[in-house]
């Protein structure tokens, strides 16, 4: 009886035998491509970073000469103001001589 049984698990281990070492060698690809995959996506993620910093800096340079202009283009409306005053103080001035 014990002859039968070895007899069945060695039947049983060389039709299963076969198999479960494709099956190691399909999970050890999928394993390498998930790495592979893993890289290109920290790969991806830096240089997406790398790309984010350029925006960002570009954007801060682009708004202190935004700001820049505004300041000074507020400036020169002020000095229009005060210009337009003066003539009209000026013109009134010239009505009263």
């Amino acid at each position: 009886m014990a002859t039968k049984v070895k007899e069945a698990a060695g039947a049983v281990e060389r039709i299963l035998l076969p198999r479960l070492n494709s099956i190691d060698g399909e999970l050890k690809s999928i394993n390498t491509r998930i790495d592979s995959v893993n890289a290109r996506i920290d790969s991806s993620k830096n240089e997406l970073r790398a790309e984010i910093k350029t925006v960002d800096t570009k954007v801060s340079e682009m708004d202190k000469r935004l700001t820049t202009r505004v300041d000074a283009l507020s400036e020169k409306v002020d000095m229009i103001k005060d210009i337009e005053k003066l003539k009209i103080e000026v013109a009134e001035l010239k009505r009263r001589r």
